[in-house]
């Protein structure tokens, strides 16, 4: 008889189960009232950057001689990143801080300038000024860029070696 009882709440449980599906289908496929709505959005990215160099200052070893033959002052590496829009421009500038002529100590007549010779996605060439700051790196969109700028100097240079400071600048206009 236990048994009896058992199989009878099971199968009232499991009609009550079917009757409770059956009917909430029957209300979701029967129902006459029905809405679509469409919604507009617009999402506007802000443009935002990011830029880790190696080194901020370049330093300059002294010359071992009175040459003025072209000095190799090292190389800075650069990490820019941007989120912009697919056609928006980045810009990587740099700029000396001081003075170029600051660097040769009061020796020579002639003129000392620094070029800098760029490898890497969307790096350049050019040479420092004290006028402002010079496109390292162009890019169109998106993305990551590594890279390097490679500093020479050309002129005389103080015997005892110099530092010129840099300001490095990651801009998505």
């Amino acid at each position: 008889m236990m048994a009896t009882g058992l199989r009878l709440v099971r199968l009232l449980t499991a009609a009550l189960c079917a009757a409770g599906v059956a009917a909430t289908l029957g209300g979701l496929l029967g129902a006459a009232d029905q809405s679509i709505a469409i919604t507009r959005f617009q999402a506007t990215i802000r443009t935002s950057t990011s830029l880790q160099v190696s080194n901020h200052l370049l330093v300059i070893a002294p010359r071992q001689t009175a040459s003025e033959a072209p000095l190799i002052a090292g190389a800075i590496e650069f990490r820019a990143a941007a989120r912009t829009a697919s056609d928006g421009e980045v810009i990587l500038t740099v700029e000396p801080l001081a003075p170029i002529s600051s660097l040769t100590g009061g020796a020579g007549d002639s003129t000392t300038t620094i070029v800098f010779e760029g490898s890497g996605d969307g790096a350049r060439s050019g040479a420092l000024s004290n006028a402002g700051p010079e496109t390292a790196a162009r890019w169109v969109g998106s993305g990551l860029r590594i890279g390097r700028l490679t500093f020479t100097v050309r002129g005389p240079v103080s015997p005892h070696g110099a530092t010129l400071p840099l300001r490095f600048l990651l801009a998505a206009p």
